[in-house]
């Protein structure tokens, strides 16, 4: 049996009854807190965005709702809110907003954003800040990077910046432009510095830099110039845990100059700017330097007074050293001259010339008879020339 139609009506009549109802029913504007979920801007400039609420303990969404804002309106708004707050309108931040309710028949609800209250969100931006503080002290490390020893003589520099920053350039440049020529060794380690993935890029190369934290003396974060935007990685709770924790002491040059970060305030030294991260390294080595030379004079100094009062002393002492020297030189020459008269006198010329002669045969030389054969060919060696001749009888004397 075919059902009857009469009590049935279009999907269109019931969307547009939907969008009769909230319009009468939700005429004006509200003011509504939430965090963004999502967002994403087309070409055309319109924004849309997720908005959410999450439960007290932050796990879980009770409530959310898409919203819009139109391009002309969007313009004014990022731009107010990000000015006001130093703060990108982007994901995981709260706002407070002002919509109207709005149904269509084809894209349902929506809500429509027509004006933005920053205040909200910068009050809740110094919230989170001091909760994070708050937070790094109540688990003992607030001050931990702080209290290691940075070297006196800082020369090899781990560098955690994005390769491409203008505040990296400047960095190296004053670095191995100093006047003095001093050398130092900076190694880059390449993160991204600003943006959704900051956190997690600067994380990693802490990771990186403490396997093989033996090889420097410090770690330097460069981030150079930008807006309080920029900068809003360098308050989060991750990086400053790292900070706070790293076995290494870690100078900041993230680049602004008024307003301090987190990581400023748990680093070992905090600097403004990159340029000025190059200068104290710079200025820190010529203090060592200097005093490296103090040193060195006041030691020369005093070996010098020590040395003043024992030179003549030296003097005789040398002298007397020099004296004995050459009484020994006089007392060898002598010997050496008593040696060569005995020598002299026992030398085979000499012998030879005193009558006596000897005999060799085939160049050997003979010291007995027995030695001899008859007929045997023999040489007789005197002082002024030999004879050859041969054996004719051996007689052999015995004792």
């Amino acid at each position: 049996m075919q059902p009857s139609t009469d009590k049935a009506i279009s999907l269109y009549d019931l969307t547009a009854l939907i969008h009769r109802t909230i319009d009468q029913g939700l005429p004006g504007a509200y003011l509504v807190i939430a965090e963004i979920q999502s967002m994403s801007v087309n070409r055309s400039g319109h924004a849309y965005l997720d908005l959410v609420e999450k439960s007290e303990n932050g796990e879980q969404i009770i409530s959310q709702a898409r919203a819009t804002i139109w391009a002309g309106q969007f313009r004014m708004i990022k731009a107010y809110f990000e000015t006001t707050t130093g703060r990108m309108l982007q994901p995981g931040i709260k706002i407070m907003v002002k919509v109207k309710v709005a149904y269509h028949e084809i894209y349902g609800l929506s809500l429509n954003i027509t004006d933005i209250l920053p205040e909200y969100t910068a009050g809740e931006i110094a919230m989170q800040r001091h909760r994070t503080i708050n937070q790094l002290k109540s688990e003992g490390v607030f001050d931990m990077n702080k209290g290691l020893p940075l070297p006196k003589l800082v020369q090899r520099i781990a560098v955690i910046s994005s390769a491409t920053a203008a505040g990296y350039g400047d960095f190296t440049k004053q670095l191995t432009g100093n006047p003095y020529g001093y050398a130092f060794r900076s190694t880059l380690f390449e993160a991204v510095v600003q943006g959704d993935g900051a956190a997690a890029s600067i994380i990693q190369q802490f990771d990186r830099i403490a396997e093989i934290r033996e090889q420097f003396d410090c770690v330097v974060i460069i981030r150079g110039g930008g807006s309080k935007t920029d900068l809003a990685c360098f308050d989060q709770l991750s990086i400053c845990q790292h900070i706070c924790q790293f076995p290494l002491p870690i100078i900041t040059g993230i680049g602004h100059d008024r307003d301090e970060s987190i990581a400023d305030l748990v680093a070992n030294t905090p600097l403004k700017t990159p340029t000025a991260v190059a200068q104290f390294l710079i200025d820190r080595a010529h203090s060592c330097d200097l005093a490296l030379n103090a040193t060195s004079a006041a030691i020369m100094r005093k070996v010098s007074m020590a040395m003043s009062g024992k030179v003549t002393a030296i003097d005789r002492a040398w002298d007397r050293i020099v004296n004995s020297i050459k009484n020994r030189l006089v007392q060898a020459q002598a010997q050496i001259q008593m040696a060569e008269a005995r020598i002299e006198a026992t030398s085979p010329a000499r012998i030879l010339r005193r009558g006596y002669t000897y005999i060799t045969v085939d160049g050997k030389p003979i010291t007995s008879a027995k030695q001899l054969k008859k007929g045997q060919s023999i040489t007789t060696v005197f002082h002024d020339g030999t004879v050859d001749s041969k054996v004719k009888d051996i007689t052999i004397t015995t004792k």
